[in-house]
């Protein structure tokens, strides 16, 4: 009988997914980084017990290496925000990230009913005001009258949109957002709440405006942030929320803060460009906001809190119907439940006791059509 095939690209997928160099993947193996460097490019098979410690080291299972990646995502396939301050290896660790996390998707697609896709294409834009356009249209194509959207997250998810966070690779990246068959969208969760509905808002930007489009430049990131800015405060309730005064009324701002969801920094901004505070109250307002800190602002806990729902909801869904095999998920994907955890921040859910106490349903995952 043949060895079975070892495609390099998935050892490469797998090593960077772990956020491991070859240096260290060598030393945890005792291999050279140069030898993994062929098996990663090269047609070369390891030995039996490489591919086993391979195999433990990067938490798969030995056959994740013997069948074709398939569609990987490509960096110019994603929505990098602030692309230029984004390491390398980061872009490459990220997204291997989002492969196996549309694999994830794929077979979950397969085997339980999520959301179906409903985006608009509101593409192409050229200009701020194009985007700040296409959000309104954006409003009525979903719906959502004049009033404050409840979720971003929700709205993204319920028209078939995936939220997920990556850790601490999300944290180099900032946000980004892949628009494929089932778009996929990666927030850093250790922002504050007006900070993460806006990084919502703004991929979302990015996936109805900017679809075959590269973007991570200036004007692609301002007009995402135009979009996100108008469709969580339309400029009607801007109008009737704030009254032009000598003074600024920081009592006003902090109520449309409340309500809307965003932050004083994007309200005062909005004020600004809109004409309705004058160039000194916009420096004084800054000031006083730079005074107390960038990262957070009063009222941040008055902010409803965006939390993904999708993923985590599908895979209770497994564990409450198969018990702790959640239905041959792993093993169809062949990857650790230590993996899918990491890939989807359900560590809570996948790795505590509650499902090692239920018994093992054993009807496994439909498998792939050939």
């Amino acid at each position: 009988m043949n060895a079975p095939d070892f495609f390099g690209d998935n050892l490469r997928l797998a090593r960077l997914t772990s956020g491991i160099s070859l240096q260290q993947l060598g030393e945890r193996v005792g291999a050279t980084r140069q030898y993994l460097s062929q098996l990663e490019t090269a047609n070369k098979k390891p030995s039996a017990d490489l591919l086993d410690a391979l195999s433990y080291e990067l938490k798969v299972f030995p056959q994740f290496f013997s069948t074709p990646l398939g569609n990987s995502v490509k960096d110019e396939e994603c929505h990098f925000r602030k692309l230029s301050s984004v390491p390398a290896y980061s872009i490459r660790e990220c997204t291997a990230r989002i492969t196996l996390v549309h694999r994830l998707v794929d077979v979950l697609d397969d085997f339980l009913e999520l959301p179906k896709v409903n985006f608009p294409d509101l593409g192409p834009i050229a200009s701020n005001k194009d985007a700040a356009l296409a959000a309104y249209r954006a409003r009525e194509y979903w719906g959502l009258g004049k009033g404050p959207i409840e979720s971003v997250a929700r709205l993204i998810e319920f028209s078939g949109g995936i939220i997920t966070s990556l850790g601490s690779i999300s944290e180099k990246v900032d946000a980004l957002s892949v628009h494929r068959s089932r778009p996929i969208i990666i927030i850093n969760k250790s922002k504050n709440c007006p900070r993460l509905r806006f990084d919502l808002a703004h991929e979302l930007g990015h996936m109805v405006m900017h679809k075959g489009v590269e973007s991570g430049c200036r004007d692609t990131e301002a007009q995402a942030d135009q979009f996100a800015s108008h469709l969580l405060l339309p400029q009607d309730a801007l109008l009737q929320s704030y009254k032009p005064s000598s003074r600024i009324n920081w009592q006003a701002i902090k109520t449309i803060k409340v309500k809307w969801g965003i932050s004083l920094r994007a309200i005062i901004y909005r004020l600004r460009h809109s004409g309705i505070l004058t160039p000194s109250q916009y420096r004084t307002a800054n000031i006083n906001l730079n005074k107390k800190g960038s990262k957070t602002e009063e009222l941040d806990d008055q902010v409803l809190r965006e939390e993904p729902e999708v993923l985590r909801n599908a895979l209770m869904l497994l564990g409450d119907n198969y018990g702790k095999s959640f239905g041959g998920l792993f093993e169809r994907l062949s990857v650790s439940k230590e993996v899918i955890a990491s890939l989807t921040d359900t560590a809570d859910l996948l790795l505590g006791q509650f499902w090692d106490e239920l018994s093992d349903n054993v009807i496994p995952f439909p498998k792939a059509e050939a």
